[in-house]
């Protein structure tokens, strides 16, 4: 055992009220009280309206701690509007604030909770209850402690909250700036009407095959690939990649390989800059065409893989970096989402991705859009790249602190193990 830390049962120390099964028929999106809903605990925006009677015990205020009671059991502080707790979702509150503080306790908990979730067995969804909080018998510091440890913990997590904020709006710039420049482009004042919908007179209509040549990719399982040979794009890499260009001496170090003589390598399916790499199947509408634009200056020996479509240029039309964006056009994406096929798994062919058409306006707008675009981007990747190192932290932190590792200075004193 710590030094002074002691077991304290939560059953006798911990108020915890289970959200009300409030009735489907009073809700609506228009009017009444906000529900929270356990989708709503990442959001902290509940989207669902309850109108009708309801005790005063179920409201929840800014600042509660909430834990969702199905799948991934997340313990949040709500950050949303005042509302009302619905079923499957749990407030916690500190029965005795002279032994449990509860801004501790909504940290400690968290790793209890991994725990639960993990020794959780399931065949769909796992389900947390009321009593498997209440069983926990948990090894507390005094209470000065508990609150310097809560303030450590949270002054990290006002960082990261900040952190993640600016990633936020900074994709909400984005993607309203996308709408307008890939459909208005830049300073135009006259529009006119074409089968795809309404784009500024100097810019074109083309479809695809009048720009771009299609391939298909050289199919190998994964079971086939390792760490050696050349570099192999899957499908599933462009699912899981963040953003639209991959630059083979920057991002390539985490790609599979396929041991495969040169010989053997079919001469379309090897990957150059400019070249555009689709994934030809996605589970859901919004990885349907789903695209990554290569950059490989340095021609690596890099091919593309199972159910990807390569679509090399046939001449200069477009600029590489408005490649990074234009197929995410609202006027070109509804195109996608049209010609894909299945009712599961949804899948693009060389042939319908032919008939594609999309806007092409003059090549120095195409850079001057890809440029502000890009510079967006840039922005959150920095933003990013901030938010690891602080996640890291917390953790690091979380685990000394809250076993006692590591003890804190309270009231001048250091408390040491």
């Amino acid at each position: 055992m710590v030094g002074d830390w002691k077991k304290v049962s939560m059953k006798d120390n911990l108020e915890i009220l289970t959200g009300y099964a409030f009735s489907s028929k009073n809700f609506n999106e228009e009017e009444g009280i906000p529900l929270i809903r356990i989708r709503d605990l990442e959001t902290h925006n509940p989207v669902t309206l309850y109108k009708g009677d309801y005790d005063d015990k179920y409201i929840i205020n800014k600042g509660d701690i909430l834990v969702g009671m199905d799948g991934e059991f997340n313990i949040v502080r709500w950050k949303g509007p005042k509302a009302l707790l619905n079923q499957r979702v749990a407030k916690i509150n500190s029965k005795n604030p002279d032994i449990i503080s509860e801004d501790f306790i909504f940290y400690r908990l968290q790793g209890e909770l991994r725990k639960i979730e993990a020794l959780t067995p399931a065949t769909t969804v796992k389900h947390l209850s009321k009593k498997d909080i209440e069983d926990l018998n948990l090894l507390l510091p005094p209470l000065g402690e508990q609150s310097k440890i809560a303030s450590i913990l949270s002054s990290v997590d006002e960082a990261i909250g900040k952190t993640e904020a600016i990633i936020e709006q900074t994709e909400k710039v984005k993607k309203g700036l996308m709408q307008q420049l890939l459909t208005k482009g830049i300073g135009h004042t006259k529009f006119k009407k074409t089968e795809i919908g309404e784009i500024p007179e100097g810019w074109e209509v083309r479809r695809l095959d009048n720009i771009f040549e299609f391939y298909g990719g050289m199919p190998f399982s994964r079971s086939v690939l390792g760490d050696e040979g050349v570099f192999y794009l899957h499908y599933g890499d462009i699912h899981k990649m963040n953003k639209s260009a991959f630059d083979t001496n920057i991002d390539s170090s985490w790609l599979p390989r396929l041991d495969i003589s040169k010989e053997e390598i079919r001469e379309y399916s090897l990957l150059k800059t400019g070249d555009v790499v689709f994934a030809d199947a996605s589970e859901d509408t919004e990885g349907i065409g789903k695209s990554v634009v290569i950059i490989n200056d340095e021609n690596k020996p890099f091919i593309s893989g199972l159910h990807t479509i390569i679509a090399k240029e046939k001449e200069a039309t477009l600029d590489n970096g408005y490649k990074e964006y234009c197929f995410s056009n609202p006027l070109v994406r509804k195109q996608f989402i049209k010609i894909a096929t299945g009712a599961t798994v949804y899948g693009i062919s060389k042939t319908s991705i032919k008939q594609i058409k999309i806007p092409v306006p003059p090549i120095e707008e195409q850079r001057t859009i890809a440029k502000t675009l890009k510079g967006l981007d840039n922005k959150i990747q920095n933003e990013k790249e901030k938010l690891e190192p602080l996640i890291n932290i917390k953790k690091g932190l979380m685990q000394v602190l809250l076993t006692g590792k590591v003890r804190v200075k309270v009231d001048n004193e250091v408390m040491s193990q």
